[in-house]
């Protein structure tokens, strides 16, 4: 079983890494090498998305499931994820 802190922590990796290849395309890097730019944005929009998303959401609805009081799981479920999905 991995500890949430660790996956929280590959997902703030994961998006440095996407953030600095995004900043890449803005200086148009990626042109110079040879990168054609639909192949980049959709390859790093799918590994990079996924993955962050993944390790941003599993982690927290984890935590949740852990606060929530017995018999209004669904409940509060339903409101974390809500509240979640107002980002």
């Amino acid at each position: 079983m991995v500890e949430t802190r660790t996956l929280l922590f590959w997902n703030v990796t994961i998006n440095i890494v996407a953030a600095i290849l995004s900043y890449l395309f803005a200086l148009r890097l990626t042109k110079e090498w040879g990168i054609d730019d639909y192949a980049y944005l959709i390859t790093t929009t799918i590994i990079f998305g996924s993955f962050g998303m993944a390790l941003q959401t599993l982690p927290l609805l984890s935590l949740f499931a852990k606060i929530t009081p017995h018999r209004i799981e669904g409940t509060m479920y339903a409101f974390f994820t809500g509240t979640m999905n107002l980002d």
